[in-house]
């Protein structure tokens, strides 16, 4: 049975119309524990904020784990591969017992969640895909646009080995590879994960567009020997669609295998590791109609054949099933033909694949569809199970609900995504498509690369396999597979500022050194949980677009427990980015605590006192100097003296400093107006906000604004210089004020002065 599910909200709940995913086989789950210890969904962080953020120098592309030693490993478009050791949720949690500098210089503040350990200048330009071994992750692999695949092992976070693929071959040699171009989506393939699969860059000219589509029309249901290459090298355009098997043992560049299934680039790729099965997505090509077919093939050694025994120049049969048919005895499929199952799916909707992921149990593969439509199929059937709709216009039907509600009056959840806000992240969305993201890396030559670089999108199944994660508009969706429903949205309130691209689930149970832990803490054990009720220390590592920072998620939500806590929420904001890299500009601004001595002499807390009562406001003349000048400015010489409160909206905001009263005077200390000061870590997130209104971006003068519910949609318009700490009561008393068609209070409330 199939169902089409438009998962939207976390707290939405599904259609009556339920798809059931099958209960992953006793085998397969005793295989996937090695992979993680995750059993529930509570083993899954669900934190609206992240705890902790760590630079790349440049975008970062990548981030892999390897659960068995307790590895994350990331790579950036600059050609940098880092390593980074997790620590335990003891550590985390307390934030002062885990020590390192989580890549901070020695001495500098104590590591969370990730320390750092390693870095390599592993390749010469960007990383176009970084894998590790399944299950347990023992080796990784990098692979650059320099033409090298670098080999890594992850427990002594050395590099192993490399394979250059760009060589020239020698008089009298016949090894020649220059034509070799490797591309975004790579994979570890047999039983010993020997063998590595890059799947090439290459995309059809116009000279090889005539008859290119040949025999692409319809499917071919099973590979002749003229689709499998043994060694040869490709001829210029004759490698599109190819799939390049490398042996990570004898390291040579020359492919062991080639399999050509595709007939147009490869989008997508991923292992099953449970059935030996290789699982590849075909894209559109640049000059013919779309494809979108997804090819199984075997990715077994056969019985008695040495991997990387031979020389990797084609010796023996040893490699031979390597891209031939998938069979139900080795593979584990149940279908005689590809007809009966939904691999031609995309091609009908004439769409592709632009993300893959097999799920750890080997009982289901995830296709992120370049139609933001996510499709659940079953890998024994190779049949949708269950879909799920992304696309923009499910977000327009929902923004229009919400705002139709508004209208009536109805009450709606603040927390949700109004017409502004949803208007700025869908121009993001926009802005992807333009992307080599939502082409699934391909089409390099005629899509905007901007700032995102090599980066693509992501999906990932729980180790349990009852669970997925999507990242969407609203942040990471956590669904669960049986009953199809949105249990969290991870990140939902960093949402606004991140477009998270591609998520790493680092399951519980860390890999911690507990020599090291007692040493940091002074040779005690009280500090470390020996209970099995210890916090979990899974982790969530997002990256998010044209970012160069990984963005840590863990059980713990250090915002949401500040404010809970009444402590200052905003020192938590500020100290959840670790400056590890040299900072750019904004960094730079907030690292420094402001532009020079004379912030020092601006006041760092402000209040109003009105004819309704006062109002206590904590200001941030480190973040947003300039404004804060110029409102101490005015309020020292008496400027905002007898100003009224010209605008109230209820649920919304108090409007006030303009001396003529009706929302069209007032200017800057300096005469005129001036720019505005956007940052990160001060949002329009929570009530009781005060920002400056304006006319337009950089047209700051002296009216500002309270507001008195969370107005994210204000972000990035309207500069947040203070929160109010004291007469809440008052801003709800004024807010209550009656007023006139302009919004204007019938009763003058004046503001008497400001201290």
């Amino acid at each position: 049975a199939r169902s089409k599910i438009a998962v939207m909200d976390g707290d939405q709940q599904p259609p009556s119309k339920k798809a059931r995913i099958p209960s992953p086989a006793s085998a397969t789950a005793s295989r996937s524990s090695a992979s993680g210890s995750a059993s529930s969904a509570s083993d899954v962080p669900r934190a609206s904020h992240y705890e902790v953020s760590y630079l790349h120098r440049s975008t970062v592309t990548r981030a892999v784990c390897s659960s068995k030693h307790g590895y994350v490993v990331t790579a950036s478009e600059d050609g940098c591969v880092k390593f980074w050791k997790r620590l335990g949720a003891t550590a985390t949690a307390s934030g002062d017992t885990s020590g390192g500098t989580g890549g901070s210089a020695a001495g500098g503040p104590p590591a969370r969640c990730l320390e750092f350990v390693k870095s390599y200048t592993a390749h010469i330009g960007p990383v176009l895909a970084l894998v590790v071994s399944q299950p347990d992750g023992d080796t990784a692999a990098s692979v650059g646009k320099d033409g090298t695949i670098k080999l890594y092992d992850v427990g002594t976070f050395d590099v192993t080995g490399m394979i250059k693929t760009k060589k020239k071959a020698a008089r009298g040699d016949q090894t020649d590879t220059t034509s070799i171009e490797l591309g975004m989506h790579a994979a570890f393939l047999g039983e010993d994960q020997s063998l590595i699969a890059v799947a090439s860059a290459s995309t059809p000219s116009l000279a090889d567009d005539s008859d290119s589509d040949d025999d692409d029309d319809g499917p071919a249901p099973q590979p002749s020997a003229g689709g499998l290459a043994a060694t040869a090298p490709p001829k210029k355009d004759e490698g599109v669609g190819a799939i390049y098997v490398f042996s990570t043992v004898t390291l040579s560049p020359l492919p062991v295998r080639i399999v050509k299934l595709h007939a147009s680039p490869v989008t997508a790729l991923a292992y099953n590791a449970v059935h030996n099965c290789a699982i590849a997505a075909m894209g559109r090509a640049l000059l013919c109609d779309g494809k979108g077919v997804i090819e199984l093939w075997n990715g077994s050694i056969l019985a008695g054949g040495a991997t990387g025994g031979g020389d990797g120049e084609g010796a023996g049969d040893e490699f031979a099933s390597i891209g031939s048919s998938p069979v139900a005895a080795r593979n584990g499929i149940d279908f005689q033909s590809k007809f009966s199952t939904s691999l031609y799916d995309l091609m009908k909707k004439k769409t592709f694949a632009v993300a893959l992921a097999v799920s750890p149990t080997g009982t289901n593969f995830a296709l992120y569809g370049a139609d933001r439509k996510i499709r659940i199929l079953d890998y024994a059937t190779c049949n949708t199970v269950v879909t799920y709709d992304e696309r923009p216009k499910v977000y327009d039907k929902m923004v229009q609900k919400r705002a139709d509600k508004l209208a009536r009056g109805e009450s709606v959840d603040p927390s949700g995504i109004d017409a502004i806000e949803y208007g700025k992240r869908a121009a993001t969305e926009r802005e992807m498509d333009d992307t080599v993201i939502m082409s699934g890396g391909t089409e390099t030559e005629n899509v905007l690369m901007r700032d995102s670089g090599s980066q693509l999108l992501s999906l990932q199944f729980d180790p349990t396999g009852r669970y997925i994660l999507i990242p969407t508009i609203l942040g990471i969706k956590v669904i669960n597979l049986r009953t199809n429903k949105c249990i969290a949205t991870v990140g939902k309130a960093d949402a606004s500022a991140l477009r998270f691209l591609s998520v790493c689930l680092c399951s519980g149970d860390a890999r911690i050194d507990r020599q090291i832990q007692l040493a940091r803490t002074g040779g005690s054990s009280a500090a470390i949980d020996h209970g099995s009720n210890k916090k979990s220390d899974a982790l969530i590592v997002a990256l998010a677009y044209k970012k160069r920072r990984l963005y840590v998620f863990s059980h713990s939500d250090p915002v949401a427990e500040a404010e809970m806590n009444g402590d200052d929420d905003e020192a938590v904001i500020l100290n959840r980015d670790v400056m590890n890299e040299p900072p750019d500009a904004d960094d730079m601004l907030v690292a420094s605590g402001g532009r020079g001595e004379s912030e020092s002499k601006l006041g760092d807390e402000a209040i109003l006192r009105t004819s309704m009562g006062d109002i206590h406001i904590r200001l941030f003349p480190n973040a947003v100097p300039r404004t804060i000048e110029n409102f101490c400015g005015h309020a020292k010489s008496g400027y905002y003296d007898n100003v009224i409160f010209h605008r109230v909206i209820k649920g919304f905001m108090l409007q006030t400093g303009d001396p003529l009263g009706d929302g069209t005077g007032g200017e800057s200390i300096w005469g005129g107006e001036f720019e505005d000061e956007f940052r990160k870590e001060l949002r329009h997130d929570r009530p009781f906000t005060v920002s400056m209104a304006n006319a337009g971006p950089g047209t700051n003068g002296s009216q500002f604004f309270i507001t008195t519910v969370p107005t994210p949609w204000l972000d990035n318009k309207h500069t947040v210089f203070g929160r109010v700490t004291k007469g809440m009561d008052v801003c709800s008393a004024i807010e209550s004020a009656q007023t006139d068609e302009m919004d204007k209070p019938l009763s003058e409330i004046r503001i008497m002065s400001v201290d």
